[in-house]
């Protein structure tokens, strides 16, 4: 198990010499375990809170009363 953990950290050292983000590639592999249908749900659900937060006001601005 320890030897997989040095290769994993090796692994992801080349990466971050070559300019590549290691946050991404590691959401990329854990995309990667899901099957198409999780994928497309959380797909699906951050699409909507993203635009349901596009569409709230910002905080700390109110509605002017009418």
């Amino acid at each position: 198990m320890q030897e997989l953990n040095e290769q994993e950290k090796e692994v992801f050292s080349e990466a971050k010499g070559e300019s590549f983000d290691g946050k991404i590639l590691k959401e990329i592999i854990k995309l990667r375990k899901q099957d198409q249908d999780e994928r497309d749900e959380r797909e699906s659900l951050l699409d909507l809170y993203m635009r349901a937060m596009e569409t709230a006001p910002a905080e700390g601005k109110t509605a002017k009363a009418a």
